[in-house]
């Protein structure tokens, strides 16, 4: 016995000097356990007997295990094997696609997709590595749970995997591990990720850095789930594979995104700089009362129509109709799309509308994306873009999924010190399940009885999982939501000075950095607003801090986009010029492209370098499967045809660019004539 708790103990002693090394983070958890209240109350018992280690939980006297952990390590092990259909994550989001479909993109005519250089490729490996085959090797495996860790070397043994994600959620059951567990022996082998008692936001950016190592492995990943630890982080792991950038921002909208702006600039539209907040006398001691879609808007209307003089109301433009309806003029209107929805558009927002009245004295703020159709309506003078393009020097942009949570962040950018978010709930009715204000077109009912349920697919909208509730300990809400949520976090933290406080009137989601507040609760001690008088300074103070045109500057800037447009050209026809004889040559010379194409930091290549990220992070990993397919034996016969796709799907994005800017470049030097 003595020998055993001997080897413990050294096992422990080589655990601590590795984490100490290599994960600073979690060694210096584990010292504050070891120094805290709880470790004098310990809840937990390392055991030893016949041979095996169990863990007794000291209230109850139950055992973790309840059986030899040794011959358990052995049958999970057993339970992992390498088809694509069990314990696993998609990591890319697969689209069933005709070969009509295929047909029709080939020949370059426009498809109702945001990823149509993608679905060649999709196309080819779901028809030729289907789900019904297996892998050669598991890469990538996540172990949901620990326990005392001895299945995590058991299936090492069997899987070797490189890259392992480790997620415990009791740091006190995870410290009994390393005595149990070599993990400074398993990370000879194998990258090590660790998600140990980690917050929500803490572990959405762990299981970002996992899927960022080996990116091109991402297609199927494996799992073992410990029966101990609860599914949450089964649910919160696929929302978070849902919130992969190249799922979110697809490179096709993010490529329309920094070249929309050419064309707004061209038609001598305004771009706003909020780089910095504006001069804090623009709103002092105003208050800004931020309107978005969701549920609670529409069960405070009473409330928002006697209060409506007392803000300044900033609002998304999906709300326009309903505010008209009530007679609630905003101030400020935010959007930043143009999507298209069962068939309808961002124009459903002026459904039943008076434009040339409501709309006369109202201050604009658009995304690159808002179509003509849309910006037609307005004044001219009341429209300001951001600068979604990065076409000038010192602005900035906000970068965010969804119109409220960008009309929240804005608000603080433009320095107001008490900011009220309404509408902004990013979680269903926890009655109703509702998604948005009962008469706006987005809105979904979603059934909430069946929250708790796992699904392998990968969805922004249809997966619930929980996050913190701002009146409530929890609620549900979806990945989509989710995003904005995150967005939130880390903006407020970053852009908020210490005079500003953010109220969240939501029976939704709570945010870090704001404050719940019913809004009965608010004190009203602000005098009504002479709107008229703040429509006309909103108006100097914007125009002030606007640009139009393009100066010389940044115009060369933009002619050296161009030139790196053509740079990676001439790296595609130089990789075109190869032969490929094998599978190895073939992949070495590919991710060579990749690497020279994607290795620039400067600003100016930031855009297509960007976009083509997106684009590759969603192809490669098809590329990649095919090539782990045990039942495939011809595989150069399929990256032949793989690789064409690639090419063409590169140089369509690049070409797209190019044209872009030389368009531009071309009407701007008309106007300078």
């Amino acid at each position: 016995m003595q020998e055993i708790e001997i080897k413990a103990l050294m096992m422990y002693e080589k655990n601590l000097k590795y984490f100490s090394t290599n994960h600073l983070d979690i060694f210096k958890n584990l010292q504050i356990f070891d120094t805290s209240e709880l470790s004098l109350t310990p809840k937990y018992e390392l055991e030893y007997k016949d041979g095996y280690f169990d863990v007794i939980e000291l209230a109850t006297g139950n055992l973790l295990y309840a059986c030899d952990s040794n011959e358990y390590a052995k049958q999970a092990a057993k339970t992992v094997n390498f088809n694509k259909t069990s314990s696993l994550f998609e990591g890319v989001l697969d689209y069933i696609v005709s070969q009509k479909q295929i047909d029709i993109v080939k020949t370059k005519k426009l498809v109702d997709s945001d990823i149509r250089d993608v679905l060649p490729i999709m196309h080819i490996a779901m028809k030729v590595a289907p789900k019904t085959t297996t892998m050669k090797i598991i890469d990538k495996f996540i172990f949901i749970g620990v326990g005392i860790g001895t299945h995590i070397v058991s299936i090492n043994e069997k899987i070797n995997s490189y890259n392992y994600l480790i997620i415990e959620d009791d740091i006190e059951l995870f410290r009994l591990s390393l005595f149990t567990t070599p993990y400074y022996s398993l990370a000879e082998t194998a990258q090590l990720t660790f998600s140990i008692a980690q917050n929500q936001h803490q572990f959405a950016e762990t299981v970002t850095l996992f899927l960022e190592y080996s990116y091109f492995n991402n297609r199927y990943l494996k799992y073992f789930h410990f029966p101990a630890h609860d599914n949450t982080k089964i649910k919160l792991i696929q929302a978070q594979l849902a919130r992969q950038s190249q799922h979110v921002f697809p490179y096709d909208i993010s490529l329309s995104k920094y070249l929309l702006p050419l064309k707004r600039i061209a038609g001598g539209y305004k771009t706003i700089n909020i780089a910095t907040k504006f001069a804090k006398s623009l709103f002092l001691h105003t208050p800004a009362l931020v309107l978005a879609a969701g549920p609670s808007l529409k069960n405070n209307m009473d409330w928002l129509k006697e209060h409506q003089d007392n803000f300044v109301i900033i609002a998304a433009s999906a709300i326009l109709n309903t505010l008209y309806l009530h007679g609630i003029k905003p101030d400020i209107v935010t959007q930043i799309d143009g999507y298209t929805q069962a068939g309808r558009s961002c124009m459903t927002h002026l459904d039943g509308v008076d434009t040339q009245t409501f709309l006369k004295d109202v201050i604009f703020i658009f995304g690159s994306h808002v179509p003509d159709l849309f910006i037609n309506i307005l004044n001219k003078e009341n429209i300001y873009f951001l600068d979604d393009g990065e076409n000038y020097d010192g602005f900035d942009s906000i970068s965010a999924s969804c119109v409220g949570s960008m009309t929240a962040i804005l608000a603080v950018k433009l320095g107001f010190e008490k900011i009220f978010l309404l509408g902004l709930d990013l979680a269903f009715d926890q009655k109703t399940g509702a998604t948005h204000s009962t008469d706006h077109f987005q809105n979904n009912i979603y059934d909430l009885s069946k929250a708790d349920e796992i699904s392998n697919i990968i969805s922004l909208r249809d997966n619930m999982v929980q996050t913190e509730g701002n009146f409530s300990k929890t609620v549900y809400t979806t990945a989509d939501f989710l995003v904005s949520i995150r967005v939130l976090f880390n903006t407020f933290s970053s852009i908020k000075d210490e005079t500003q406080v953010i109220y969240n009137l939501n029976q939704g989601a709570f945010f870090a950095n704001t404050q719940p507040m019913h809004p009965k609760d608010i004190q009203i001690e602000y005098k009504k607003i002479d709107k008229s008088a703040l429509y006309n300074k909103i108006s100097t103070v914007f125009q002030t801090n606007s640009a139009s045109g393009m100066d010389q500057n940044s115009l060369t800037k933009t002619k050296q986009r161009l030139q790196n447009g053509y740079d990676i050209l001439a790296l595609v026809e130089e990789y075109e010029k190869k032969s490929f004889l094998n599978e190895d040559k073939y992949m070495y010379d590919l991710f060579g492209l990749l690497s020279d194409i994607l290795k620039s930091n400067a600003r100016e290549d930031s855009q297509i370098i960007f976009t083509l990220t997106l684009y590759l992070r969603y192809v490669i990993p098809y590329i990649t499967d095919i090539e782990n397919t045990k039942e495939i034996t011809k595989v150069m016969q399929h990256f032949k045809k793989l690789d064409k796709s690639l090419i063409e799907g590169i140089l369509n994005i690049v070409n797209r660019y190019i044209d872009a800017i030389e368009e531009f470049l071309g009407e701007m030097e008309k106007q300078q004539v």
